[in-house]
C-alpha cells in the first residue's frame, strides 16, 4: 500500500513532463484543492481534474521540455482511506527559441484519498522556495 501511494505522487510529475494529460487526470480525485504559493499567489482553488489539465497544459506545452525531479518523499500519515505525503521538488522548463530556462524549487504536501480501491490526490500545496530564469539576451 505504501508503494501505491508513492507511485501516485510520482505519476503526477512523470505524466506532466510527458504531456500525458489523460494519465495526469487519472491521479486526481474528482475534486482537488490546489494551493500554489508562487509569486504571491495565495488563493486556494477547488478544481476538477479536467480544470487542472486546462490550466496546466498551455503552460507546459509552451516549453520544448519540462523536467520535474522529486526527492525526500515521505508518507507523513496513512490510514485505510487517507494519506499525507510530502516531498521536495524541482521543475526545469526549457525553451530553445527564444532560449530560456525557468527553474522552480520548493516543497509539496499532498493529501490522498482512497477512492474505489485507488489512491487519488485530493489536495496539493506547493510552497516555492525560489525560482530563477536564464535567457539569451
Amino acid at each position: 500500500m505504501t508503494q501505491e501511494i508513492k507511485d501516485v505522487v510520482t505519476k503526477l510529475f512523470v505524466y506532466n513532463d510527458e504531456h500525458d494529460w489523460e494519465g495526469l487526470a487519472s491521479v486526481f480525485a474528482p475534486e482537488v484543492k490546489m494551493l500554489h504559493l508562487l509569486e504571491g499567489n495565495e488563493e486556494e482553488h477547488t478544481m476538477t481534474p479536467r480544470q487542472i489539465i486546462e490550466a496546466w497544459r498551455p503552460i507546459m506545452e509552451q516549453f520544448d521540455s519540462v523536467h520535474h525531479q522529486i526527492g525526500n518523499l515521505l508518507i507523513r500519515s496513512k490510514g485505510d482511506k487517507t494519506a499525507t505525503v510530502t516531498c521536495y521538488g524541482t521543475s526545469t522548463h526549457y525553451r530553445s527559441e527564444p532560449f530560456s530556462v525557468w527553474e522552480v524549487v520548493g516543497t509539496y504536501e499532498f493529501k490522498l484519498n482512497k477512492i474505489n480501491d485507488e489512491w487519488k490526490i485530493a489536495n496539493e500545496v506547493f510552497k516555492c522556495k525560489y525560482q530563477s530564469t536564464n535567457t539569451d539576451s
